[in-house]
């Protein structure tokens, strides 16, 4: 494969795991904990329009992340080194906090307000936010 297609392929990675650490420091400061301040009916309001405005967001850059991660892998073996290995290994870190905790913890908060499942909700993202951070660190320390 040509080199000119890995740069387009590492700048996806480095461009979406970036805009990634930004959305996800937001979401873990100030749009998750304001789940706990909407009280009722009105939370389930609330919640469905975060989640129906944020989704297509989240996993439009989440899948070019990923895409672009797995590319670089498959057809840049050669180029394959430890932080890249840790990046890959980062991103199924995400991908498996956001199966196992993240979607679950949303399916249930769409159906009622229940404060546990907003605290787990928050504390489990902590996993996604430190992952991400750190994968956002190392693409830093790739182009540097």
């Amino acid at each position: 494969m040509d080199i000119s297609i890995y740069s387009v392929l590492l700048i996806l990675q480095i461009t979406s795991s970036w805009f990634m650490v930004g959305l996800i420091w937001l979401i873990q400061i100030v749009s998750y904990p304001l789940f706990r301040l909407v009280e009722g009916s009105e939370f389930t309001k609330y919640h469905h329009s975060h989640v129906t405005r944020i989704t297509p967001i989240v996993a439009i850059v989440m899948l070019v992340e990923l895409i672009s991660a797995i590319s670089l892998a498959v057809f840049f073996l050669d180029l394959i080194n430890i932080p890249i290995i840790i990046l890959l290994l980062l991103l199924g870190v995400i991908w498996a906090s956001t199966l196992m905790f993240q979607l679950p913890y949303h399916q249930k908060l769409s159906k009622v307000k229940d404060i546990r499942i907003v605290e787990s909700l928050i504390c489990t993202n902590w996993i996604r936010t430190f992952a991400w951070t750190l994968k956002g660190v190392i693409c830093w320390w790739l182009v540097f």
